[in-house]
C-alpha cells in the first residue's frame, strides 16, 4: 500500500508538468500568429500612408511641369526605406495612373490612383530616397534619388 502511494505522487507530477507543458505551448502558437496577423496590418496600413504621400509628390510635380516657363522639374520625395520592418517595391503604372507598393517580407500590396495631366512613366524603384523627374520626353518618372 504505501508502494502505491510513491507511484501515485510520481504520476500526478508528470501529468500536471505535461498538461502544463501543453497548454504554455498552445498559448504561445496563438499569440505568434496574432503577432503575424497585426504585423501585416500594420504593414498594409503604412503601405497606404506612404502610397499616398508619394501620390501627392507626384500631383505636386505635376502641377510644377505645368506652369508655361517649366523646363525642369525635380521634387526630392523622402520615403522610409522600410515599413514594420521590410523592404519594400512601388511600381509607378504611368498608363493605369496608379502606385503599387509591395511589401518583400510580408504578404502585403496596397494600390494607391492619382491623376496628373503630365504624362507618368512607368518604372519600379525600392522605398527609401526618391525623386521625381521631369523627363526631356515631357513625362513625370519617379527615380532612385
Amino acid at each position: 500500500m504505501t508502494h502505491d502511494r510513491g507511484v501515485s505522487t510520481a504520476v500526478n507530477y508528470v501529468l500536471t508538468l505535461g498538461i502544463t507543458t501543453i497548454l504554455v505551448s498552445g498559448l504561445l502558437l496563438a499569440a505568434g500568429g496574432a503577432v503575424d496577423d497585426r504585423r501585416e496590418s500594420t504593414t498594409r496600413t503604412t503601405l497606404e500612408v506612404v502610397g499616398q504621400r508619394l501620390a501627392a509628390n507626384l500631383m505636386s510635380a505635376d502641377r510644377l511641369a505645368g506652369t508655361p516657363d517649366a523646363r525642369t522639374v525635380s521634387l526630392g520625395v523622402d520615403l522610409p526605406a522600410r515599413v514594420a520592418g521590410s523592404g519594400y517595391t512601388v511600381r509607378v503604372n504611368g498608363s493605369s495612373s496608379t502606385l503599387v507598393l509591395e511589401a518583400e517580407t510580408v504578404d502585403a500590396t496596397r494600390r494607391v490612383s492619382f491623376v496628373t495631366s503630365t504624362p507618368v512613366a512607368s518604372t519600379t524603384v525600392r522605398g527609401g530616397q526618391l525623386r521625381i523627374v521631369l523627363t526631356p520626353a515631357g513625362e513625370l518618372e519617379v527615380r532612385a534619388a
